[in-house]
């Protein structure tokens, strides 16, 4: 089954929750985090199943490509409280020669705590921190076949018709099979601004960077989207991610969705 037929059928099982519970509605209110590098400090609602899902295709300098079906679940499991399953999905690479690799991708686990509202200059803050399991196939080159462990720290804040996330990580990488022993830290920084343009449109601009290591080249880049907000329960996106240093891809084009799947027994609800 070619990466078309896995999106159709995997944009159809992620639309039907919204059709078959339209009657939560008005209770529903999504937290939107992607397709931005950035989190916001806030959480998902308490007691909602959240779904975020979309399509990537990404070029790099040396003509090599890859396409991958980003997916985040999160879980509201309390106020201010939220379980987050992530992973790449479904994962196509292509070689500036040769032919193609396919698989899934690695899997995520986190945690995320907004611990403070209207703190400092306004801003609410939270603390994420999240493992990655190593699924990818390393003999297909999918994956590093290595465990990460990432610390976030998240401040946002509402200003008129904007609002801004700045996001601080610090990530312990896998030397990989190769370099055992020891991890490699890996610091980060986002900053992303999105306007609203009316109660249906708005626009995000965003530069992020990771440091280089012995791993990886020092990546900065800017991200550009455009968010239609469908209804409380449904906000779909698109953009483009261009590389600003030559360790970054050269370019990226992404379209995707968040949806409020649906209300389910909250285990710390007070």
């Amino acid at each position: 089954m070619g990466w078309r037929s896995w999106s159709a059928w995997g944009l159809t099982l992620v639309l039907l929750p919204a059709v078959w519970l339209r009657g939560e509605e008005t209770t529903i209110e999504v937290n939107p985090n992607r397709p931005t590098f950035a989190n916001p400090a806030l959480t998902t609602q308490p007691g909602l199943a959240e779904l975020e899902w979309g399509l990537q295709q990404a070029r790099f300098r040396d003509a090599s490509k890859a396409f991958q079906t980003p997916t985040l679940l999160k879980l509201g499991l309390a106020p201010d409280l939220e379980l987050r399953l992530s992973g790449n999905g479904f994962l196509r690479q292509s070689g500036p020669e040769g032919p193609s690799v396919a698989g899934w991708g690695d899997v995520g686990l986190a945690a995320q705590w907004c611990y403070l509202h209207d703190g400092f200059l306004g801003f609410d803050q939270a603390l994420q921190v999240s493992h990655k399991f190593p699924t990818a196939s390393v003999a297909k080159g999918l994956g590093s076949g290595t465990a990460d462990d990432a610390l976030a720290l998240l401040f946002s804040r509402d200003v008129g018709d904007c609002h801004a996330d700045v996001n601080l990580l610090e990530t312990w990488l896998g030397r990989g099979t190769g370099n055992p022993g020891g991890r490699v830290r890996q610091p980060a920084a986002t900053l992303a601004v999105t306007r609203n343009l009316g109660p249906v449109w708005s626009i995000t601009g965003e530069v992020y960077g990771m440091a280089g290591t012995v791993l990886n080249p020092r990546v900065v880049s800017n991200l550009w989207a455009l968010a239609c907000k469908v209804s409380h329960r449904l906000v779909l996106d698109c953009g483009v991610d261009a590389g600003l240093t030559r360790g970054a891809q050269r370019y990226s084009l992404f379209a995707g969705l968040t949806v409020g799947l649906a209300r389910f027994p909250r285990p710390l609800a007070h």
